[in-house]
């Protein structure tokens, strides 16, 4: 990973850009608007097994002692997991759980890299695990979670 600016991107229309499934869902938002708000950008992604998201750490997630709060960074995570399952399957999926470690705090100002990936996959049920790090590529934490597909 790189740094903050330096990192490539994808183009994010592109990636969520499925006229059959907007057609066959009507109403799913993709990209959902949270993770358009959490400005992430996407820096890599290996078709059915990883996704890599970078997310600013903005200054209004801070928690009261002026780090990233947790329940934002489970968010990031989930913000991850979410568009690994739609690239994959092409189906609206919701997560079922998700259990985070947390190692290491991240100020506002920083970028959080979350790369996440398939542990296991059914056609009903996913198994993800992913790591967060930070730009010197230290370990921030960890996160197990389960999909499950949704059929509206």
């Amino acid at each position: 990973m790189t740094s903050g600016n330096d990192s490539p991107q994808f183009d994010t229309n592109a990636f969520f850009h499925d006229e059959e499934f907007h057609r066959k869902y009507p109403g799913v938002q993709i990209p959902p608007p949270c993770f358009l708000d959490a400005g992430a950008t996407i820096v890599a992604h290996e078709p059915n097994t990883s996704l890599t998201v970078r997310f600013p750490v903005l200054e209004k997630h801070a928690n009261p002692v002026g780090f990233l709060q947790g329940g934002i960074l489970c968010g990031l995570f989930d913000n991850v997991f979410g568009p690994l399952s739609f690239s994959t399957l092409r189906k609206p999926c919701v997560s079922i759980d998700m259990n985070v470690n947390f190692i290491r705090a991240v100020k506002p100002g920083e970028f959080v890299f979350i790369r996440a990936e398939f542990r296991s996959k059914t056609k009903k049920l996913l198994q993800m695990h992913a790591e967060a790090r930070n730009e010197k590529q230290k370990l921030v934490a960890t996160a197990t979670s389960s999909l499950m597909v949704y059929e509206p």
